[in-house]
């Protein structure tokens, strides 16, 4: 999994959004999260639900493929969470009871992550399945 990390914070990430972020990465320059190799090719798409609640959409994701090791990445934007609809804005606000009702998902993501810190990366760890992962910054 490769995590872009933005200069500037992209609060609801959309298609659009993604899109164009995407488009700025040069991904001969990226990095392999398994084997450090560099030199990746777009393999695929996948359409993944962003956000939970009020605020539910789609985003059409890019995996990209290792040509050394074969292993596959999807390509994040940071606030996403990997494996989970729910962004890093979503589970904080959720957290510190901003707007939300309480509901099943609500308790779910409170049970998750309140006690531990804040932290976007610690988050992604959380949830990465033992999956490697890179953050990677995107200057522009």
């Amino acid at each position: 999994m490769i995590i872009i990390k933005l200069s500037s914070k992209i609060k609801n990430i959309s298609e659009n959004k993604y899109k164009k972020i995407i488009q700025l990465l040069n991904f001969s320059e990226l990095t392999c999260p398994g084997c450090d190799s560099k030199g990746l090719f777009v393999h695929a798409y996948y359409y993944r639900h962003i956000d939970i609640f009020k605020r539910s959409h789609k985003v059409r994701v890019l995996r990209l493929r290792c040509p050394e090791c074969g292993s596959t990445h999807a390509v994040l934007v940071e606030d996403m969470i990997p494996y989970s609809i729910a962004s890093f804005n979503v589970i904080i606000e959720v957290i510190a009871d901003i707007d939300f009702l309480e509901s099943s998902h609500v308790a779910f993501l409170k049970e998750k992550y309140l006690s531990y810190f804040f932290d976007y990366v610690f988050f992604c760890k959380l949830n990465t399945r033992n999956n490697y992962f890179n953050l990677v910054q995107l200057t522009t």
